[in-house]
């Protein structure tokens, strides 16, 4: 995966929206390239991501959709960081919050619960 670290937000093309446009994502895990969409709606599970003083790159408080993470591959991770670079990043201690609802994913293989695990850890 691209040189993106665990928390860090990006700025992707969103086409599953409607409507489509861009939309911040949080890494989750680098490696396997899973992130969770940052909404400004309270779309549950998710956690609330305060704009000051914790992430001032948010025009206002927003959420952070904690279910199923999306997959991203690494042309559209580096693609985002050549156009806006890494844009801020959730603060550090949301972690554990971001961890307990990981039982809520769905779809999510346990594995990949481990490797979110130890990437927010």
């Amino acid at each position: 995966m691209s040189l993106i670290r665990p928390r860090q937000v990006i700025v992707i093309p969103d086409d599953t929206v409607r409507p489509p446009k861009p939309k911040m994502v949080a890494c989750v895990e680098p490696t396997l390239g899973l992130f969770y969409r940052i909404n400004t709606k309270r779309w549950p599970p998710a956690v609330k991501l305060v704009r000051d003083p914790l992430h001032p790159f948010l025009d206002h408080d927003s959420y952070l959709e904690c279910g199923d993470p999306l997959e991203l591959d690494d042309y559209i991770v580096d693609a985002s960081l050549r156009r806006n670079g890494v844009v801020g990043e959730v603060h550090r201690s949301l972690s554990n919050e971001i961890v307990g609802l990981l039982a809520l994913a769905t779809t999510l293989r346990e594995g990949d619960r481990r490797k979110i695990i130890e990437a927010l850890s």
